[in-house]
């Protein structure tokens, strides 16, 4: 389940290069502009909490979680190698049948990546102090970096939809013809394959921490 590469980069590869990328400011700054004065304030008072369960990491839960992560994943994988599959057009290819398509994929996605997200850290609550702590400092993270994560998510499909028109534009569709829409649907995949991995990772993060702590107590 694990990748060879960071899907922060691949999903940047996948999107034609602008100016800006490769130029980001460091992490620290980058995170300091998304964090206001009351996301301060909630995760000052997320590093002093501290959580009254006393218990040790159950694997059983662990291993489950684990196990849920794998499948969810492979299902959503499965949904995003056919995201165009249900695609028609009248005439000849447009984007708009392909945008609500893919749009749709997308959705499922974040949505799935959420409700996985918050599983994960309710049942860390559950776990020891310390898978705790880091269940409350993720649920601020996640918060604070909610809006400017759906904003950049946001701008794909522009960038979708200036892809669809050069790939047409450079090879007119015939009848006999549509490799280019192949290929814009390819890469269309790529992505929504990139934005998932991105989606998933804090969710693999969450999981290792647990693991580690079961490590620990063995």
């Amino acid at each position: 389940m694990t990748t060879n590469h960071s899907p922060q980069s691949w999903l940047l590869q996948q999107l034609p290069r602008s100016p800006d990328i490769g130029n980001l400011p460091c992490l620290a700054e980058r995170l300091g502009r998304l964090f206001g004065l009351g996301d301060t304030m909630t995760l000052d008072a997320a590093i002093a909490w501290r959580s009254r369960c006393p218990g040790s990491p159950q694997p059983a839960v662990i291993e489950r979680l684990t196990e849920e992560l794998a499948t969810s994943r492979r299902a959503l994988i499965r949904r995003i190698e056919d995201w165009a599959g249900d695609v028609t057009f009248d005439d000849e290819p447009t984007f708009e049948p392909l945008q609500n398509a893919w749009l749709g994929v997308q959705r499922k996605v974040a949505a799935a990546s959420r409700q996985l997200r918050d599983k994960v850290r309710k049942a860390m609550k559950d776990q020891n102090p310390a898978l705790a702590h880091l269940a409350e400092l993720d649920s601020v993270f996640d918060h604070a970096m909610a809006s400017y994560t759906s904003q950049c998510f946001a701008t794909v499909p522009k960038e979708l939809e200036q892809r669809f028109q050069t790939l047409k534009d450079a090879d007119s569709p015939t009848p006999d013809n549509n490799d280019w829409l192949h290929r814009y649907c390819q890469e269309a995949q790529n992505l929504l394959l990139a934005e998932l991995d991105v989606r998933l990772e804090p969710i693999l993060g969450l999981l290792e921490a647990c693991h580690n702590e079961v490590s620990e107590y063995s």
